[in-house]
């Protein structure tokens, strides 16, 4: 098989370093961390590594506030460090991806600082400073991401600064070109180093629409979340060209913009032949929680809903031609057997069945950081139990809307992020082997039956499953296939049941899920000649139909 691109046959693996590997007792994940686990990741399938972020930062956003773009953050290490680490990962034929962070800096970064300290001098347009209003308020009703207004003010003026997010990080002008230069500069010089490239974060927010006149609020805080006016306005494509022509383009690099598209042409804009990037993650899911009361009584319904629109996702990209990212989890959400399978149902076979499914998609599969073993959320008997700047801002918006203390609480840690950032569990000795020290976030307390120790150990564990789904996705029979293959979704009238064809040429690869607790019948359309993945030790089958278990998923082909 010839790939058309480098990337094209790649199966990523998200690092939250934070919460990896403690190698210096800090209690906090580091690069050396990285380092030891290699083989791991490797014998995993994966090729490319997305490290999350690592930049000097005073870290009120876990990272992604960068003070200063060409340091490594002293508790993760060194810029040696790293260096290390893109060598030692190329050594195994492993990529590193950085994350990068553009949209905005820290408010400790030396430009901001600059900025505020002379709002006469060019670094006051290297953010989006503007005047109050006649009596002080903020230039609009914008809200953050993250809760309040979108606006910080400049002591002892009457001036304002953007931040999207975060108070502490202020959004970057991005119609300045002086700014844009100095981006592309440290950009190149972390390319200059050997990465393989970056996922790209906030991206979709550069450009804003300048029009700033207040909204009809949306909340009782008189604040509205105007999402036209800065994701993905008019004229982001322009600046997204430019980026890629000075910077990635360049080293031929392997890029995931965090962005979406939703029609065939924003696809080709944003990841086509021509695009911005290399891919992009698809993050349809995201909106679907099991434990949601629209779904918590009919399960097989949202499953439905999930089915719908990821085969018109496959459609989309078909008709581009390019590949999407597909995940199940990452850094921003809660734990994927939580948001898809019924509590009682969480168990090996309802998890292999969601690797499944979205491993042989069209598109880049990339696993997150405890999912190969099934790490499952922590919630907390407190607020207090949490950390996170944003968790803490949803959980005040709830009160402020009437809530109870208790069913807020119960929501944010149904909804909460940080449930995907609790320590990696290695193994069962003290803090599941992440660290020797007082970890950052509490470790969950089932570390101490899973574990990847216990699983490696164990040729039934998932993470032996998640072994063969990566060795099957690049056994060279079938590679081209479930690259270049075109999607076909099978069986879309029997509910409860995911299923598609991988078709290129000739070649035909099926997987069949039956995403529900009930054994289904379902009929023989055509005979199995090979059974390549089957997450039970048996099938029953006859000459006109299959019976599946619970949560049971074959490929085959």
């Amino acid at each position: 098989m010839e790939l058309k691109k480098w990337w094209h046959n790649a199966i990523g693996y998200q690092i939250y370093p934070k919460s990896f590997q403690d190698t210096n007792g800090d209690g906090i994940g580091d690069i050396q961390g990285i380092i030891q686990h290699l083989d791991d990741l490797k014998e995993l399938g994966v090729n490319i590594i997305w490290v999350s972020p690592i930049n000097e930062s005073p870290m009120m956003d876990h990272g992604y506030d960068i003070s200063d773009y060409y340091k490594i953050d002293p508790s993760f290490g060194s810029n040696e460090d790293l260096e290390v680490l893109i060598k030692e990962a190329d050594k195994r034929g492993i990529k590193i991806l950085m994350d990068l962070v553009i949209n905005h800096t820290s408010d400790q970064h030396e430009w901001f600082q600059k900025a505020i300290q002379n709002l006469d001098s060019k670094y006051a347009n290297y953010y989006i400073i503007r005047e109050g209003d006649e009596n002080g308020n903020p230039p609009n009703n914008w809200r953050s991401i993250f809760g309040g207004s979108a606006w910080g003010k400049i002591e002892g003026t009457n001036k304002y600064y953007l931040h999207l997010f975060t108070v502490g990080q202020p959004d970057l002008n991005w119609e300045n070109p002086e700014l844009r230069e100095k981006l592309y500069e440290m950009v190149n010089y972390w390319l200059d180093k050997g990465l393989g490239g970056f996922r790209i974060d906030a991206i979709s927010h550069i450009k804003k629409d300048w029009t700033y006149e207040n909204l009809p609020p949306d909340g009782p805080d008189g604040l509205v979340t105007a999402w036209k006016y800065y994701r993905n306005a008019e004229g982001i494509e322009e600046l997204l060209h430019e980026l890629n022509e000075s910077t990635f383009k360049k080293y031929d690099s392997f890029t995931i913009g965090e962005i979406d598209a939703e029609t065939p042409e924003q696809i080709e804009q944003f990841i086509g032949e021509n695009g911005c990037f290399s891919t992009y993650f698809d993050f349809f899911h995201n909106k679907y929680c099991i434990r949601y009361e629209q779904y918590a009584k009919d399960p097989i319904e949202m499953v439905e809903e999930i089915k719908k629109e990821l085969f018109a996702r496959q459609e989309l990209i078909k008709k581009s031609g390019g590949l999407l990212t597909n995940f199940l989890e990452n850094h921003d959400k809660p734990r994927a057997p939580e948001r898809f399978i019924p509590k009682k149902f969480i168990n090996f076979y309802s998890q292999s069945l969601l690797g499944t499914i979205y491993f042989f998609l069209r598109g880049i599969p990339v696993i997150y950081q405890g999912q190969e073993i099934g790490m499952t959320d922590f919630p907390k008997e407190s607020i207090d139990g949490y950390i996170d700047l944003a968790t803490h801002n949803n959980y005040k918006e709830l009160l402020e809307k009437g809530m109870s203390e208790e069913d807020a609480l119960r929501l944010i840690n149904i909804d909460c992020r940080e449930n995907s950032r609790t320590p990696m569990q290695w193994d069962d000795s003290e803090n599941g082997g992440f660290t020797d020290g007082e970890p950052w976030f509490a470790v969950n307390p089932n570390y101490k039956t899973l574990n990847y120790k216990n699983q490696k150990e164990d040729p039934e564990s998932l993470l032996n499953y998640y072994k063969k789904l990566g060795a099957l996705r690049k056994q060279e029979d079938f590679e081209s296939t479930f690259i270049y293959g075109e999607t076909i979704q099978l069986y879309s009238e029997i509910k409860g049941c995911l299923a598609y064809q991988r078709r290129l040429n000739d070649k035909v690869i099926t997987m069949i899920a039956n995403w529900t607790p009930n054994v289904m019948e379902i009929p023989m359309d055509k005979p199995i000649n090979e059974l390549l993945l089957n997450n039970y030790k048996t099938l029953h089958v006859d000459q006109e139909s299959m019976v599946f278990q619970p949560f049971q998923v074959i490929v085959f082909q």
